[in-house]
């Protein structure tokens, strides 16, 4: 895709659920499945990345768990997920004062627009309005474009964390930032 796309963002509301499901699916297979779907992805998926589960998030969405969606000629492009009073590793500041960035997803096709940016710039402004002082997530150390992407948007990398898929240990890095 090319030239500038026009999107707009927007809180997302409950009959967003099947959507918003299909864009997590196809995002997290495009970023974490490259060599192809092993039993442990497959397992992952079909219990973790559900319409139930993506459902469950929005009816939370009125207490500590928000979700931003990008739309570009209405159609879903990418969403932001962040859950308030989540303390991150080694953190210093109050559990109450922190908030985990849980997703940053963009369609392939839209990278390079300023989707993700605006998304996360958004999800910030949202978080600082409830206290929050200090935001933190974990990022895939085969994600090369995550990796790069947060400390332009000035995260710090402060900690190593192993996500356990099934049997497998992943390797994560952890991005902080003081709002």
């Amino acid at each position: 895709m090319s030239g500038h796309v026009a999107f707009t963002v927007r809180k997302a509301v409950a009959a967003d659920a099947p959507a918003l499901t299909v864009l997590i699916l196809q995002v997290w297979l495009d970023t974490y499945a490259v060599h192809g779907i092993r039993p442990a992805i497959a397992a992952y998926v079909l219990d973790e990345l559900t319409l139930a589960r993506t459902s469950a998030y929005l009816a939370q969405a009125q207490t500590h768990t928000h979700i931003l969606l990008a739309e570009a000629d209405q159609h879903l492009v990418g969403y932001c997920q962040t859950t308030s009073g989540k303390p991150g590793p080694q953190s210093t500041i109050a559990d109450a004062e922190q908030a985990e960035v849980d997703h940053l997803y963009v369609h392939p096709r839209f990278f390079g627009h300023g989707i993700g940016q605006r998304l996360l710039a958004d999800a910030e402004l949202a978080l600082q309005a409830q206290g929050i002082k200090q935001a933190w997530l974990s990022v895939w150390v085969g994600n090369a474009r995550a990796l790069q992407f947060y400390p332009r948007a000035a995260y710090q990398e402060t900690a190593v964390s192993i996500f356990q898929m099934g049997e497998e240990k992943i390797e994560n890095r952890i991005f902080s930032k003081m709002l």
